[in-house]
């Protein structure tokens, strides 16, 4: 992954994306679409959204791992100046869950060690974490989508390519995205639970493996 930083009208044929926590499929999807991207780090941090949240299935339905953040009260904190709050030990918490949920699974054994080193490593900062994580899944979902970053914050806009919005919430990627594009995979619990769609990469890494960039170009979202 090719890291710069550049303002939107520099690359107009580029995706704006928010920084996300294991993003949703359907983030690494549009990625794949476009051969490069803008991430979002001058805005000022929206709270309750995907940008430290994810969506995993476990036996008891679908769950949320959240990273804890720490409150300054006396200044508006931009995306990339959030710090992750340890005090309470959040990471093993979190990695207990995810073992639960996915340790029979068919490809655990194999990204294990890759995934639990997120959990294990204290990021001084979200952004930090989060952008450990797309360069991975990147890496993992073999997508060469060149990478930059916004050096100032760009308002709001109806270009279609500005998915930040898109990307703040499940109920907004249900708005955005038609189940019917997902195309179905087995997954854990699959008993129990109709295929549920859109989950976080750590769903479509540990249950297709290296078939995961596979899926990725057989669905359109775009």
């Amino acid at each position: 992954m090719e890291n710069s930083s550049q303002s939107l009208s520099e690359s107009s044929y580029s995706l704006l994306l928010p920084s996300l926590f294991f993003p949703p499929i359907a983030y690494f999807q549009c990625l794949s679409t476009y051969g490069c991207a803008i991430i979002e780090s001058q805005e000022t941090f929206p709270k309750q959204t995907l940008r430290n949240r994810t969506y995993i299935l476990t036996a008891n339905g679908i769950e949320s791992i959240n990273v804890p953040i720490v409150r300054e009260k006396s200044i508006r904190q931009t995306t990339s100046q959030v710090h992750i709050c340890y005090k309470d030990h959040w990471s093993s918490k979190a990695w207990r869950a995810i073992t639960s949920a996915y340790g029979q699974s068919p490809y655990f054994e194999y990204f294990e060690n890759d995934i639990h080193k997120f959990f294990s490593t204290e990021y001084s900062s979200l952004w930090e974490l989060n952008n450990a994580i797309l360069t991975y899944f990147l890496q993992k979902l073999d997508l060469d989508t060149k990478i930059s970053y916004t050096n100032d914050f760009i308002p709001p806009t109806k270009n279609q390519k500005d998915m930040r919005h898109v990307f703040s919430s499940q109920k907004s990627m249900a708005n955005t995205f038609s189940q019917d594009s997902f195309i179905p995979y087995t997954q854990c619990f699959c008993n129990k639970f109709d295929f549920i769609s859109n989950l976080s990469c750590l769903d479509l890494l540990f249950m297709n493996g290296n078939e995961s960039s596979y899926y990725l170009k057989k669905i359109s979202l775009l």
